[in-house]
């Protein structure tokens, strides 16, 4: 198994980058693993300072460190580059991993061993939040900061490229790449649900642990309720991934109505339970009038960040 995993970077959080990249340096693997690193850069020019952070990871490592500039802003754009580079350099699989974030020194391992043992196209698993010491339980115990729960070894049929290992073959073969048009999120899930459609099988590995570190700017409630919104608003574009066009409107009516009377009912109750936190009502509240808002716009919606 040849790997490639991905990184992407603006350099606007390099203390937390190089952390990430140590983090793929320090893997231990197994026999029969090859893994190779690719930094994709999304800005006009390169960033100095992040030329300088190869460089010197490069020093200490023998891994091959790649780095790409990719000049078309946008998350699906930087990750389609990684994904060609894959595709020209004749990698087997191709990891992807936030650099906000870092992984578990088995991490690989575990990815590499779900696939061999169910023989699929893509793995996904957990990223576990690291919040600052002084957070209040009003965003610790939010659903939005925190991974879906799923069993180990689950058949999912999607997955997030904050933690997955999936299939370059083939991606490659049934034509597959990142949306474009999901520029402020979601295209990750998008892609995952058109391979499934196209008959790839995703597995959930709760072994393979990746740990991100909640940023300040991000406990905040406008924060939260503008993320949710945004993966409220792109569900239309996501839907129509693997469903008709009649079908995606009415399971994103239903979605949108399920959050709504969720959030309406939870809302007078989340404050008398320690273990519930009152974002998550507003949240899906916010996440319901999303969808509502996606019919009517076609799910166009600024970045959240």
């Amino acid at each position: 198994m040849k790997v490639l995993a991905a990184t992407l970077t603006t350099g606007t959080r390099n203390e937390t980058f190089i952390k990430c990249i140590e983090s793929l340096i320090n893997q231990k693997l197994p026999e029969r693993i090859e893994l190779s690193i690719v930094v994709v850069e999304n800005n006009q020019e390169p960033d100095k300072a992040v030329q300088s952070i190869i460089n010197k990871l490069r020093k200490r490592s023998s891994l091959n460190i790649y780095h790409e500039l990719e000049c078309q802003r946008g998350i699906p754009h930087a990750r389609n580059r990684a994904l060609k580079l894959a595709n020209e350099l004749g990698f087997s699989h191709l990891a992807f991993i936030d650099d906000d974030a870092f992984a578990e020194q088995d991490w690989i391992a575990q990815l590499a061993h779900t696939v061999r043992k169910h023989k699929c196209q893509a793995v996904t698993g957990p990223q576990k939040a690291i919040f600052p010491e002084d957070t209040s339980s009003l965003f610790r115990n939010a659903p939005v900061y925190h991974e879906r729960k799923i069993n180990d070894g689950q058949r999912v049929s999607w997955g997030a490229t904050n933690n997955i290992l999936m299939d370059v073959d083939f991606l490659s073969q049934k034509s597959l790449q990142f949306n474009s048009k999901l520029i402020n999120g979601g295209e990750d899930k998008e892609l995952l649900l058109r391979a499934t459609h196209s008959g790839a099988s995703v597995y959930w590995c709760q072994k393979a642990i990746v740990r991100e570190y909640i940023a300040e700017d991000r406990l905040k409630c406008q924060w939260a309720i503008r993320r949710t919104f945004r993966m409220g608003a792109t569900g239309l574009m996501i839907e129509r991934s693997n469903k008709s066009g009649t079908k995606a409107v009415l399971t994103c009516l239903f979605k949108g109505s399920a959050y709504l009377a969720r959030g309406l009912l939870t809302l007078p109750l989340y404050g008398f339970f320690s273990s519930k936190s009152l974002l998550e009502s507003l949240c899906d509240l916010s996440h319901g009038y999303g969808f509502y808002y996606g019919l009517l716009s076609g799910g166009t919606v600024r970045s959240y960040t």
